[in-house]
């Protein structure tokens, strides 16, 4: 005879008992089945009771405990949620059968049974259970689905929002400081460690500083792009790696959406780094030009002073020169074609250095020319 499932049975009255287990054993049930509930309690009904129960039949007066006494025990301790209890009794008041009920009961027969009305209520009162269950799981489970969607969608305008938010950090805290905001959204704690720089740069969301995480996480960059131990899983990318401390590896699902998620969050952040580099790149060069253009500037400056106040020193010599030399030659009683001759050569030696000094001030121009020609180069 097929084997429609077992019951567990508590009656103390014998006959009554045989004559259930009888009618039942027809419909191909099994009997667990005690006269009271044991000395040792729930041990010993778990040592017993090895195979999946169906259903429960509970008589309420019973010698020690009774029968509302052991349902709230099997409940507590034992029994799953799609098995239902069904109560027996020769009490009929309707204070007595509300007891039952509220005490977890699914279906209350009276004393003397109808063996005829047991045989049709057991398998469609244990098939109403299971129906029961079922449509309570799938809400369950239609509950969870729409609660991940909202949750993940949720998540996943956290991730747009940063990928929008890290465009604006203009500094490696700034950045740090919406990485931590974006995984904080997944309620995750995170430390961050920039490459980018000849130093490593860490950060952590609660600012305490971990030599010993340090090093970790530089360790961990060589074991790929997701490396997990525990609950700690390492993020690393070209310029940066990401420490998840709080991974929730007793919940494997979330475990796994939590890495995908996270991907998603920091794959603009090596993108960002890069150009937050050659933007500092670029600063750092406009820096150096305007450094070297105001020394060309100065230098250029220089140059022209010098050259005035040498022009000025050289015109004011020759003056002194012509004069001085004109007085002195009046005192050698010089024949006039002697002095002629002499003031001659003195014209030609001070046309001569005249001459140096102009080409000498024209190769001056040239060079300012050409330095103000890279100067304005520089600043373009």
């Amino acid at each position: 005879m097929q084997n429609n499932g077992w019951i567990l049975y508590f009656e103390d009255d014998i006959a009554t008992a045989e004559l259930i287990k009888t009618s039942l054993g027809k419909q191909g049930y099994q009997f667990y089945h005690f006269t009271a509930f044991p000395d040792a309690g729930m041990h010993t009904i778990k040592e017993t009771c090895t195979e999946h129960i169906a259903l429960v039949i509970l008589d309420i007066n019973m010698p020690g405990k009774s029968g509302y006494e052991i349902c709230g025990l099997l409940k507590q301790d034992f029994l799953a949620d799609n098995v239902p209890v069904m109560f027996t009794s020769g009490l009929m008041a309707d204070e007595d059968i509300m007891q039952a009920y509220a005490a977890g009961a699914d279906d209350y027969l009276v004393k003397p049974i109808h063996l005829n009305e047991l045989q049709v209520k057991v398998p469609k009162l244990i098939a109403q259970k299971q129906e029961h269950c079922d449509a309570a799981e799938q809400a369950s489970t239609a509950m969870k689905m729409a609660f991940d969607a909202m949750k993940n969608s949720s998540e996943l305008g956290a991730i747009l929002r940063f990928h929008e938010a890290i465009l604006q950090a203009e500094d490696y805290a700034a950045l740090a400081q919406l990485v931590f905001e974006g995984t904080r959204d997944f309620e995750l704690e995170s430390t961050l460690v920039l490459v980018s720089e000849q130093e490593p740069v860490y950060y952590r969301d609660d600012m305490q500083r971990s030599q010993l995480e340090l090093e970790s996480i530089l360790a961990a960059r060589s074991r790929g792009r997701l490396y997990s131990w525990k609950a700690y899983s390492f993020f690393s990318y070209d310029l940066f790696t990401v420490l998840i401390r709080n991974m929730p590896i007793d919940d494997e699902e979330r475990y796994g959406i939590l890495k995908d998620q996270i991907c998603l969050l920091l794959n603009g952040v090596d993108a960002r780094i890069k150009s937050m580099l050659v933007a500092k790149s670029e600063k750092d060069k406009q820096q150096r030009i305007a450094t070297i253009s105001k020394v060309l500037a100065n230098l250029v400056l220089e140059m022209e002073q010098q050259n005035t106040e040498f022009s000025t020193k050289l015109e004011r010599v020759i003056n002194d020169m012509e004069t001085n030399i004109a007085a002195e030659i009046t005192q050698f009683n010089l024949l006039e074609t002697e002095e002629s001759g002499l003031l001659s050569i003195v014209n030609e030696s001070m046309v001569l250095a005249t001459t140096l000094f102009e080409q000498n001030i024209d190769n001056e121009r040239q060079r300012k020319l050409v330095m103000n020609q890279l100067i304005a180069k520089l600043n373009n």
